[in-house]
């Protein structure tokens, strides 16, 4: 009977003191015990952002010439050009020397023909060797030229993504040694490779002295851009098919559900569910709940967040 009674009033004096049943209940909207726990928070700010689709990609001459010679069992007598020399149309590349068959002509001569370039342009590669016997059913060319000098970007880019890629779209590719190089797309392959999946693009560029046929190549192709508000996407949580943040007001925490736009690297725009000065937690999946009280603490990256629609 002692036990029964001192039970009793133990639930008694508890009833008496403000906030112990929510908190025995488990209610994460009720007082907390200690101090409040300390959250990293940053603003939901308005920036631009751009939709981009990603390649990897080598430099190459908008239009290859390929220089085969006319006759048959000649031979190379003279190689007046190499590579990296820029040739017009109807220059003589080379010289070759052919005897009629039977060996040479009554005069005792043999003929000389000329090798010309069919168009202007740059000379990317020479194959003619002094002495060589050349044929126009070999493989590989007396020589390459990239017609008037023009390159591109020849780019691949995941089945996934080539859908969303337009003819005119803005491209940016940075080249080792070069920098950023800034052009359009030109051409969006209607075929798929079987074995990699991937697509080929065309880039136009502008041509540089410093740059050269064959060099590496990554970018990006712009394919919309936004300017609205936006928030870090490590302030994201996805359940399921809903996307939500978690918004601190009045020092307390709201769970809402946003739609997105635009996801641009580290920033991502929230369509609708969030106003321009909400505050967020910054990194998802931080230990809070719904409804439980916080003691905020501005991300140190707040203050480059918020310039005002800069174009990262």
């Amino acid at each position: 009977m002692t036990s029964s009674l001192l039970a009793t009033s133990l639930a008694t004096a508890l009833s008496l003191v403000p906030g112990a049943s929510s908190q025995a209940a488990g209610d994460p909207s009720a007082s907390p015990a200690g101090p409040a726990p300390a959250v990293t928070v940053t603003t939901a700010v308005r920036t631009c952002v751009s939709d981009m689709v990603y390649f990897t990609g080598v430099i190459a001459p908008r239009e290859e010439v390929l220089v085969f010679p006319e006759a048959e069992g000649a031979h190379v007598a003279e190689v007046l050009i190499t590579e990296g020399d820029r040739v017009t149309a109807g220059q003589v590349l080379a010289q070759l020397t052919d005897a009629p068959a039977g060996g040479a002509n009554r005069e005792g001569r043999t003929r000389s023909i000329d090798v010309t370039a069919p168009a202007a342009g740059l000379v990317i590669r020479r194959a003619a060797r002094l002495g060589a016997v050349v044929s126009a059913s070999s493989p590989e060319p007396l020589f390459r030229i990239g017609r008037d000098g023009e390159m591109v970007i020849e780019a691949d880019v995941p089945e996934v993504h080539l859908a969303r890629i337009a003819v005119g779209q803005t491209a940016r590719a940075d080249v080792l040694g070069v920098g950023t190089l800034t052009g359009r797309v030109l051409l969006v392959s209607p075929e798929i490779d079987r074995q990699t999946r991937l697509g080929r693009l065309r880039i136009s560029v502008e041509a540089k002295p410093s740059l050269r046929f064959g060099a590496a190549a990554m970018g990006a192709v712009e394919i919309g851009s936004s300017c609205g508000v936006t928030v870090p996407v490590s302030a994201l949580v996805s359940r399921g098919e809903e996307t939500v943040v978690q918004r601190v007001r009045d020092n307390r925490v709201e769970t809402r559900a946003v739609q997105l736009g635009i996801v641009d690297g580290a920033r991502a725009e929230i369509a609708a569910g969030l106003a321009e000065g909400d505050v967020v937690v910054s990194r998802a999946g931080t230990f809070v709940r719904d409804g439980e009280v916080v003691r905020p603490i501005p991300a140190a990256t707040d203050a480059e967040a918020t310039k005002p629609e800069s174009r990262k």
